[in-house]
């Protein structure tokens, strides 16, 4: 195997990396990951909860508390970056949805674990996927959004959030934090569902975290 870029080449026949991609091979550990924040930029936002679905298997999540906005006040999400950072750890593979470099989910985290002090997994000690990159390179839809993706191929399990919900949880309502972990659940388990649909049309090659 060659790593360039970040990628390690796998040098088997084309067929049979295909059909037979490597992480089922070598029964690595699968998480499919999303996180929900109050802002786009890790300096200037509040993560509010995570959720990794480990592949045919259980949701691992963590959720910000009302006490963690009191004790902590500009570093409330301290203590779930922490746990996140201690999850990621035991996966080999992380599947995202515009999470990958570049984008968001990965990038905010890594951001935050650095700020706060934490070991976030280095290069070639973890492996990403984005589903977003072969949604927009594979298929052709009017938004490239894992809602509009969903939607279109009937994978259900996508649960509407209301704006209220969203302005409360910042401030620790506990209803509406309820509410966003809720809806943070739904996406990882729709994730993992298109991923699967997904698998055929796909070599899936390792990308470094």
């Amino acid at each position: 195997m060659c790593f360039a870029q970040g990628k390690v080449l796998d040098k088997r026949p084309m067929y049979e990396q295909i059909n037979h991609p490597w992480y089922k091979a070598n029964g690595s550990r699968i998480g499919y990951l999303d996180i929900e924040a109050d802002g786009l930029k890790a300096d200037f936002s509040t993560m509010l909860s995570w959720c990794i679905k480990e592949r045919d298997g259980d949701i691992y999540y963590d959720v910000i508390t009302q006490k963690d906005m009191l004790e902590r006040k500009g570093d409330a999400d301290r203590r779930i970056i922490e746990s996140l950072v201690n999850t990621l750890s035991n996966f080999n593979i992380v599947v995202t949805y515009y999470g990958g470099d570049f984008r968001y989910d990965l990038p905010f985290v890594r951001t935050k674990a650095i700020h706060y002090g934490f070991e976030f997994p280095g290069w070639k000690s973890l492996f990403q996927y984005d589903l977003y990159a072969v949604v927009k390179q594979k298929l052709c839809l009017s938004r490239n959004t894992l809602d509009a993706a969903c939607d279109y191929f009937g994978i259900v399990g996508k649960t509407p959030i209301l704006k209220s919900a969203w302005r409360n949880a910042k401030y620790g309502d506990k209803e509406a934090l309820e509410e966003v972990l809720s809806h943070n659940k739904g996406d990882v388990e729709i994730l993992e569902a298109l991923h699967k649909k997904l698998e055929p049309f796909k070599l899936w090659s390792k990308t470094s975290i």
